[in-house]
């Protein structure tokens, strides 16, 4: 019998580690099999009840694989892989009460184990059980000591209950085990403000800022405090003393500052006092360019003069010279004035400190050829191409070849413009100006017409009434010998042309030659 019992031990040892083999190797079918024939040779081996109940999991055939989970924490109830993992299972089945009472036994088994508290804990907040998950604060609190965080949670539950008394308990015992933490004593003011107990918070914040003039906490709510009393001087006053605070910290800063413009706009507030308090605040060192670009973008909003806005984004680019969207939003601003020697100045700075941004690559090269500047201008084009990457905006990208090719075309380098167009059309197919431009040069060249013919009639279909296309595509029937086609669509053009557009009388001459050739027809 002895005999018997070891064979059948060394037959199941021998499948099984043949099926965990299996499993490694990622041969599941071979696996599972050998883990069901070693379930029959042992169904009481737990390892084993765990293997199938996954299988059966990942086969979708649910209560089968949780009726072998559970079987193997029956077998082994001190697994906790075992445990963790039907618990886990119930929690997918939405089975919330046998999930809890897994975890319930695993804590209980290990209580320094915190993280099953605080598995726990997430189950009773969806739960919205606040006895329970006052139990587990408890519990955790026991566990790892008494902190902030937890006591806050736990005032916040209990005032959810309406337990004011047990909140204010909470964060008494908070308080007198840190008796020197002023910020704590600030918390105890705010639930007094919550409270509408006023007078309570008054004093409060006031002891703290005797002991701590700087405390830019107390002051913050002391801040709230006059403003709920609709006593806007003395809160703006504590606002500059915040502001100026070198306690307070940079996102607080910038918070505060952005609730007091829109306040201050919501009570049609002077901006010139606005302005007054952003160059308060920008005289202390500054950690980031985020209240400068705040007052820049205030300006902007509020319409002041040019040169003032370029000034206030010249001020961020001191503190952030490498800000790319403040240097955009410079040259776009100067660019609005005039499109000189001191916009393309501006440009070749900025691609000095951001050499790749294809944007500002495209600002040098437009002023540039703008300017007369043909060469330098497919110089910097082409710096700005070769800095397009996966992230750059498309429509960036097919400025930059759309330019490029205008400015080859016009100093005669044909095949360059061409090869610049497509590479416009890969980034965006629907760029008309470019499928207009490059259809018109085919034409005058007399080559690919149809290929011309077909960009020119997208660019009219996007643009109805743009005479220019409207023109070119009258061409380019024109070029094909289609003149009653062609007749149709420059009077269209001349329909839709406005004062000005047709300076150099190309549109007219074009007219003329197509009705010349039909009246000879």
């Amino acid at each position: 019998m002895l005999c018997s019992l070891s064979v059948s031990a060394n037959k199941y040892r021998y499948y099984y580690i043949e099926a965990v083999r299996q499993q490694d190797m990622e041969n599941y079918a071979a696996a599972f099999e050998l883990f069901r024939h070693c379930y029959e040779l042992n169904p009481d081996a737990p390892e084993v009840n765990y293997a199938l109940g996954m299988f059966y999991m990942v086969l979708q055939q649910d209560s089968i694989g949780v009726a072998y989970l559970k079987r193997a924490t029956e077998l082994e109830p001190d697994n906790d892989e075992f445990c963790e993992r039907l618990a886990q299972t119930y929690l997918y089945q939405n089975n919330i009460e046998a999930a809890t009472d897994v975890y319930e036994a695993l804590v209980k088994r290990q209580p320094d184990r915190t993280e099953y508290l605080e598995l726990l804990l997430r189950i009773y907040r969806q739960q919205h059980d606040y006895p329970k998950i006052l139990s587990t604060l408890d519990r955790i609190e026991l566990q790892e000591g008494q902190t902030e965080s937890v006591t806050l949670e736990k005032m916040r539950i209990r005032s959810m209950m309406d337990d004011n008394e047990g909140a204010y308990r909470e964060l008494k015992s908070l308080i007198d085990a840190h008796p020197f933490d002023m910020n704590l004593q600030v918390m105890l003011g705010n639930w007094y403000l919550n409270q509408g107990k006023k007078k309570e918070a008054l004093a409060t914040f006031d002891r703290v800022l005797q002991e701590e003039p700087d405390n830019a906490q107390a002051q913050m709510s002391l801040m709230d405090y006059y403003r709920s009393e609709g006593e806007i001087n003395k809160a703006d006053t504590l606002l500059y003393d915040i502001l100026v605070n070198p306690r307070t910290d940079s996102d607080t800063r910038l918070d505060l500052i952005g609730s007091w413009v829109r306040d201050s706009e919501s009570r049609g507030g002077d901006s010139l006092r606005v302005i007054q308090v952003f160059d308060r605040v920008l005289a202390l060192p500054q950690q980031t360019a985020d209240v400068a670009v705040m007052k820049a973008a205030y300006m902007e909003l509020k319409k002041y003069p040019s040169a003032d806005i370029q000034q206030a984004w010249r001020d961020v680019l001191r503190i952030a010279p490498d800000n790319s969207s403040a240097r955009l939003q410079l040259i776009q601003q100067m660019w609005r004035d005039s499109i000189d020697d001191n916009v393309i100045r501006e440009c070749e700075k900025a691609v000095e400190y951001i050499p790749d941004e294809p944007a500002l690559f495209y600002y040098l090269g437009l002023a540039q050829f703008i300017n007369k500047r043909n060469k330098d201008a497919i110089s910097s084009l082409r710096r700005g191409a070769n800095s397009i990457t996966n992230e750059t905006n498309k429509d960036i990208a097919a400025d930059i070849y759309a330019l490029l090719g205008d400015i080859y075309q016009k100093e005669g380098r044909i095949q360059e413009t061409y090869v610049a167009y497509d590479s416009c059309l890969v980034y965006n197919p629907d760029k008309v100006l470019c499928l207009n431009n490059y259809a018109y040069f085919l034409s005058e060249e007399g080559k690919d017409l149809k290929k011309a013919e077909k960009m020119s009639y997208r660019a009219i279909t996007a643009e109805a009434n743009n005479a220019v296309y409207l023109d070119t595509y009258a061409w380019i029937l024109y070029k094909q010998k289609r003149y009653e086609d062609a007749k149709a669509y420059i009077d269209m053009a001349l329909e839709n042309l406005k004062e000005g557009e047709d300076a150099d009388g190309e549109i007219a001459k074009h007219a003329e030659m197509i009705n010349k050739k039909l009246k000879k027809k």
